[in-house]
């Protein structure tokens, strides 16, 4: 009983350093939020003129069939700003890597005694605090605007997808990293999904326009599942039901997508560990 209870105090302390250093770095250059919340702004603002230079005094009506939503600034901040937050994590975990191995530090820490595993995983928890405050931050004006009150349930809901929507692209992230520690690269890899992963989650329009076979593909795509199921509560105003089929959908692919990505992590790790590629950059 001693030795769980040491083992559970030993993993504990593991999340929270990795917590704390990694708020000690987003913290670092508080400006960075601004950046943040700004960026979503810019897209919206880049997608409202487009709209309106093609479609002229129609665009709004055509927005409206092509979509449901009546908010169109909304429904591209929301969408911008998860697909920020898909971007920054995923770059984060190859781009982390890769600075430390050019820094010599990413061999430490394969000398500590903690978990590996562990190790990469809590990483979720410091993206997702700084997730919710980026989302909540871009959020509130345009529903203060719209004199609209989110009630607790909406946000917990809100804050629970996000969670759950973060953890395949902690598996890709992944996928990414046992590249970079393979090949010493992770930009190549990076842009491509980062490609797919933006054509084919819908963060910016319904899935419905794609062509058939690209919406079948979406299917696979746990981000796809947390755009439209984030719109429901945050821009229809909808209640999420546990037996939604979307939200069970969101939960199977995001815990495949998890353990593709340990799997091809803890595969490449050990070639790296018998080959002597953790100490070379």
């Amino acid at each position: 009983m001693r030795n769980m209870l040491k083992a559970l105090r030993n993993n504990l302390l593991v999340i929270y350093a990795v917590y704390i250093k990694e708020m000690k770095i987003w913290l670092r250059y508080p400006s960075w939020i601004f950046v943040f919340i700004t960026l979503p702004y810019t897209l919206t603002g880049l997608f409202y003129g487009v709209g309106y230079a093609i479609a002229g005094n129609r665009a709004f009506d055509n927005f409206v069939k092509n979509t449901g939503a009546r908010n169109p600034v909304l429904y591209y901040l929301l969408g911008s700003t998860v697909l920020l937050l898909s971007v920054i994590i995923i770059e984060d975990m190859g781009a982390s890597i890769r600075s430390e191995q050019l820094r010599g530090t990413f061999e430490l820490h394969y000398l500590s005694p903690a978990n590996k595993l562990l190790l990469w995983s809590s990483y979720v928890l410091p993206h997702g605090t700084v997730s919710f405050i980026v989302i909540a931050a871009t959020l509130a004006p345009p529903l203060i605007w719209e004199t609209r009150t989110l009630d607790i349930v909406s946000v917990l809901w809100t804050i629970v997808l996000l969670f759950i929507g973060m953890l395949p692209l902690y598996g890709i992230g992944l996928i990414t990293a046992s590249l970079t520690i393979r090949f010493k690269e992770p930009w190549a890899i990076i842009n491509i999904i980062k490609a797919f992963i933006s054509v084919c989650s819908g963060f910016l329009y319904p899935l419905t326009v794609l062509p058939h076979w690209l919406q079948l593909v979406s299917k696979t795509i746990p981000t796809s599942y947390l755009a439209v199921l984030l719109r429901d509560i945050l821009i229809f105003d909808r209640k999420l039901l546990l037996e939604d089929i979307r939200l069970t959908a969101l939960v199977i692919t995001s815990l495949l997508y998890l353990a593709l990505g340990f799997g091809i992590y803890l595969r490449w790790e050990n070639y790296a560990r018998k080959t002597g590629d953790l100490s070379k950059y």
